[in-house]
């Protein structure tokens, strides 16, 4: 009886201390944790009048290659290049249309007459884009740092813009702002108003001083 009871309590007690080391050991492990902060700074709000006609999708293969020379006594002066490229894809949306923050509206009811002003010219109002890169080669003395890649995009985004310029985009926007005038004029006749488009003023050319 005594040595079944011995043998109970002996149990327990290694029970116990198994839990005891266990309860240790998960304690004593490094916890890891994850910390993520987060700043938005808001520094500046102002009301926009744009008008998008025209949406054009864009992929493009864009390399970068970038030579940095470096000079090693060998005894002698020597002269190295080392190089780093990007090849990078990048795709991306640009929208192109008006913008309307200088349009002058003018309302005359007597006359039955409205009266539009300053009016633009198409232009390129915003690029979405991202960047995929697809190969980074850098050598030793020669290699890729933050402000790389923060130039990078800013190049990639340039690309995009050329691409825009060099397409029709900018023919096509002015076609839908014709056609929408068009319709602004046809729907002002239809209630017996008027749609008149004041140009700008041509600038004269300055006047010569006379020696």
């Amino acid at each position: 009886m005594r040595s079944k009871l011995g043998l109970g309590i002996l149990l327990v007690l290694v029970f116990l201390a198994g839990l005891w080391m266990s309860y240790q050991w998960f304690n004593s492990r490094p916890r890891e944790s994850q910390q993520v902060e987060s700043t938005v700074l808001l520094e500046r709000v102002r009301e926009v009048c744009q008008l998008v006609t025209v949406e054009g999708q864009f992929t493009e293969l864009y390399t970068e290659t970038n030579l940095k020379e470096v000079t090693l006594y060998l005894p002698i002066p020597t002269y190295w290049e080392f190089s780093k490229q990007a090849l990078l894809e990048v795709r991306g949306r640009v929208l192109v249309g008006y913008d309307m923050e200088q349009v002058s509206i003018k309302v005359d009811s007597l006359a039955g007459q409205i009266v539009l002003s300053n009016l633009p010219e198409p232009s390129i109002l915003a690029i979405d884009h991202e960047i995929s890169y697809r190969n980074l080669e850098e050598s030793f003395f020669n290699s890729f740092t933050p402000e790389d890649y923060t130039q990078l995009n800013r190049n990639a985004k340039e690309v995009l813009r050329r691409k825009a310029e060099e397409s029709d985009l900018l023919d096509k926007a002015r076609g839908e702002g014709n056609a929408m005038l068009d319709a602004i004029t046809f729907m002002a006749k239809s209630i017996g108003w008027e749609v008149i488009y004041e140009k700008p003023a041509a600038k004269l050319p300055a006047p010569k001083l006379a020696n």
